[in-house]
């Protein structure tokens, strides 16, 4: 017997509609919080895996608002995404407009943020043995792969359309199958001889409580992979078994990539492993979803039948080592204005935490007005951070004394007194013993009134430290190679600094060895 472990098993009777009910949600919830999701379908062909990812879909299914049975995950991935996306958006409308006020002024760093508007657009894409096309232009061209400079892999070509419903969608998935390379063979009558790649791409506009736009980006990319077949079974001759070759060799280069990122044992000592994603044009295009910036969903498509034996048990095998891969998918969000709304949620918090020490417990503040006392014994609570009372904010001496704190960042920017405030800040990192470095380490923040204007000019006072100390460290360096291209002349081996000068000492070696 042999054990093959799984995260779920369906039986050959299960439906569609289960099958995505069970493995939807997790990869939908991770899709619109702006991270990448793939769904991979693999096993031999005539296995199921274009009826299980539902690629010949008919538009008519979603234009009538009911999915039939025969629907796979692909129209039920863009019937959910639509709907969702326009529930996020009303909903986000509908408390804009209500604007309910609460008794307490709250800061949280993680409020909930509300969509602004999104954008979706399409992909689709075969891999044709080492060729790729757009399954979505008539000419058919061989397209080439292209690494950015943030690392990831995308078509230089590829047509990119925008929808705006799922019908849209649907109409460019239906366009580029009747596109897709198919054939007749003994075990399938419209066979798929080439692997196609449908994607789908979501930009998201959200705005937090501090008012700053996030844009986060998302790609949910379905891989129909083409059935692995044998040419005894298939019958295939002539052009056919040329292209089931190619589809083995990609399939090949595929496992390649999954016993080298699922490695046990060179993963518990800790030992590189060499990845080769370049061995083929389809394992570079799903470097994402194998070991990358994505969540990937492997579905297994395997046959019933006794006389398929060795190919179910090929791959099970080939799923229980897909198992062992761990992916690292991250948020793709815009970092400078994720920051942004950070700082800006943190100076708020640090906002009312100070009118909350200044204005609550003081006996000359609260003895004028006993119903001010009142008001903050009964409603601040110190033990809520960034929570105070409404009324106490809208007190006129609060008011005036935040006004305060505003004109004198307002005279710190535009005025003289700004040098001074930085020469006279503390400095937060360790201090930097160099000559040309001035001393920060003394003095007092008495010309600072706001926490927010602390942290910019600690920003300034670091950048400038930083670059001196980089100037001092570059004449280092140079005073160190000219001692060391000094001292490797006399030894006379190649610590040398240009391509002449080693050229040169090698040959000076070889005709002193000669």
């Amino acid at each position: 017997k042999r054990k093959f472990t799984y995260d779920m098993v369906f039986h050959s009777t299960v439906s569609n509609a289960d099958l995505y009910n069970n493995v939807a949600p997790n990869i939908l919830r991770a899709f619109l919080n702006g991270y990448n999701a793939t769904v991979l379908a693999y096993g031999m062909t005539g296995s199921g895996k274009t009826y299980t990812m539902g690629s010949e879909a008919n538009v008519e299914d979603l234009q009538s608002g009911s999915l039939s049975e025969r629907d796979g995950l692909i129209p039920r991935f863009v019937a959910d995404i639509f709907t969702m996306l326009g529930e996020r958006k009303s909903s986000s409308e509908k408390s804009v407009m209500q604007s309910p006020r609460s008794g307490n002024v709250q800061a949280s760093v993680a409020s909930s943020s509300s969509l602004v508007d999104y954008k979706v657009s399409a992909s689709f894409l075969e891999v044709y043995g080492e060729a790729i096309h757009d399954l979505l232009d008539e000419d058919r061209q061989s397209l080439k792969l292209r690494e950015d400079s943030k690392g990831e892999v995308f078509v230089v070509g590829l047509s990119t359309v925008p929808v705006i419903n799922d019908a849209e969608a649907m109409g460019i998935l239906n366009t580029g199958t009747m596109n897709r390379t198919t054939a007749a063979t003994l075990m399938n009558c419209t066979s798929s001889r080439s692997h196609a790649v449908f994607t789908i791409n979501l930009q998201q506009t959200t705005r937090g409580s501090e008012g700053v736009d996030i844009t986060t980006t998302s790609r949910l990319t379905f891989v129909d992979l083409a059935g692995s077949e044998r040419m005894k079974k298939t019958g295939a001759e002539g052009e056919r078994m040329r292209e089931g070759i190619k589809i083995n060799e990609g399939l090949l280069a595929l496992g390649n990539v999954i016993n080298a990122l699922g490695d046990e044992e060179r993963l518990a000592k800790g030992e590189k492993v060499h990845v080769p994603y370049r061995q083929s044009k389809l394992t570079r295009l799903l470097q994402d979803a194998l070991g990358g910036n994505s969540q990937t969903l492997f579905l297994a498509c395997v046959s019933p039948s006794d006389t398929n034996a060795s190919e179910t048990i090929s791959t099970l095998q080939y799923a229980n080592r897909a198992r062992n891969i761990r992916n690292a998918p991250t948020r793709n969000v815009d970092a400078t204005a994720l920051e942004l709304q950070r700082l800006r949620a943190l100076t708020s918090v640090l906002k009312c935490e100070l009118v909350k020490q200044r204005f609550h417990g003081d006996s000359t503040t609260m003895s004028s007005n006993p119903e001010n006392e009142r008001m903050n014994e009964s409603v601040v609570d110190p033990n809520d951070i960034g929570v105070v009372n409404e009324q106490l904010m809208q007190r006129e001496d609060v008011v005036a004394y935040i006004n305060m704190i505003e004109e004198k960042v307002s005279t710190l920017s535009s005025s003289a007194e700004f040098d001074h405030a930085l020469a006279t800040t503390p400095s937060m990192m360790p201090p930097i013993t160099t000559p040309s470095a001035p001393n920060l380490t003394s003095g007092s923040m008495t010309q600072l009134s706001s926490v927010k204007r602390f942290e910019d000019l600690h920003a300034i006072s670091r950048k400038k430290l930083l670059s001196q100390q980089s100037t001092t460290q570059s004449a280092h360096r140079e005073d160190e190679c000219s001692n060391t291209e000094r001292k490797s002349s006399f030894r006379g081996h190649a610590t040398l600094s240009s391509v002449e000068d080693f050229q040169n000492d090698e040959y000076e070696e070889d005709m002193n060895g000669y």
